[in-house]
């Protein structure tokens, strides 16, 4: 068996990750749960040997200095593979993600309608967070192609690895990918001002240059969209609020870090959270979103750095534009779409279940 007969397999019995290591056979992951397969097990020679065929000379030698890697390939047309290799216990192991060529449209994906909104408009920040395998680069590709389809535009997208490439339609997309078309985020984040796209799209945001050079941009009236790895709204914007400088001690530079606030205030329009829970019929996962639609009063609070206050607004009933990710699990439950124990699971406030 070679990687593309596996990644097939893969891909034709409806897997969203193919699992392999050592002395087991293939493990998929379908609907969040592992299925282990009733292939023969791989050794830990034809592991190496799988991988490898997929590596470029480079990458090989990524691999062996560094311990892992991570990179795309193509199982067909329809579909492109995110994977993940590294060494544990001296072998080989890897995780392949699925992602279908084409995202799905922000409202089959269940994006609230404001992130729509947010994403078609001529200027501000967006934040999508979620946590790794939640749907993040998902619900950034689902706005390019939404930006793509309904907007002349020019795109530029900045990547850790390009999963979803775009056809240009309405707007013209440029993608680059980090360690092959740029040196690093900043640099790239930096080569934007000159480039000139209408809509800045980085995947992900995570050092505090890249934020400070991504608020610039924001700053001159274009649009940017940006993902974050957090768990929840708070999380992204409290890591926002960290990225100013830091002095030779590595203490917050106060001027830095009041200019951070300021730019944020400014220029931040919506901050999203994703997260995908295991529907209650076992069809897959549902997602749950928390919200922070950024207006006036929450953009006074952001100048201020009152993550309290921010969450206390969170929490209040009848912000518009604005819920927590508690309260919107509470209403899957609710709905019947998750059971008690998923709905505990992700719950930060599990009491809430038998209120």
């Amino acid at each position: 068996m070679d990687l593309t007969q596996l990644l097939t397999f893969a891909v034709d019995n409806g897997a969203e990750a193919a699992l392999i290591w050592a002395n087991t056979p293939p493990v998929l992951r379908k609907k969040g749960k592992l299925v282990f397969t009733k292939m023969d097990s791989l050794s830990a020679e034809g592991i190496r040997s799988l991988v490898y065929s997929a590596l470029s000379q480079r990458q090989a030698e990524a691999l062996e200095a560094e311990r892992e890697i991570h990179f795309t390939c193509k199982v067909r047309e329809d579909c492109h593979v995110l994977a993940s290799v590294y060494y544990e216990r001296g072998g080989l192991c890897a995780v392949f993600r699925m992602a279908p060529q084409a995202a799905a449209s922000p409202s089959k994906m269940g994006l609230p309608p404001l992130v729509s909104e947010a994403a078609l408009a001529s200027q501000g920040f967006v934040i999508i967070a979620a946590p790794a395998g939640h749907g993040k680069s998902t619900a950034i590709a689902s706005l390019v192609e939404l930006i793509n389809t309904e907007r002349e535009a020019v795109v530029l997208t900045i990547e850790k690895q390009i999963i979803h490439p775009h056809t240009s339609e309405l707007a013209a997309i440029h993608q680059r990918e980090v360690g092959r078309d740029a040196l690093s985020f900043a640099s790239a984040i930096a080569g934007a001002a000159e480039q000139d796209p209408d809509v800045l799209v980085i995947d992900p945001l995570e050092e505090g240059d890249a934020v400070r050079r991504a608020l610039a941009f924001a700053g001159r009236g274009r649009l940017v969209i940006a993902s974050m790895e957090a768990d929840y709204v708070l999380d992204a914007l409290g890591r926002l609020l960290r990225s100013g400088r830091r002095d030779a001690k590595g203490d917050e530079d106060r001027e830095s870090s009041l200019s951070v606030r300021r730019q944020l205030a400014a220029s931040l329009t919506l901050v999203a959270a994703l997260r995908l829970l295991p529907r209650k019929d076992g069809a897959g996962r549902v997602p749950a979103t928390e919200m922070l639609k950024v207006d006036a009063s929450a953009a006074a609070l952001i100048r201020a750095g009152d993550l309290q206050g921010l969450q206390n607004r969170m929490k209040a009933a009848g912000e518009a534009g604005t819920w927590t990710l508690d309260s919107f699990i509470l209403g899957l439950h609710k709905r019947a779409l998750v059971d008690a124990e998923a709905a505990k699971r992700y719950l930060l406030d599990a009491s809430a279940l038998g209120a």
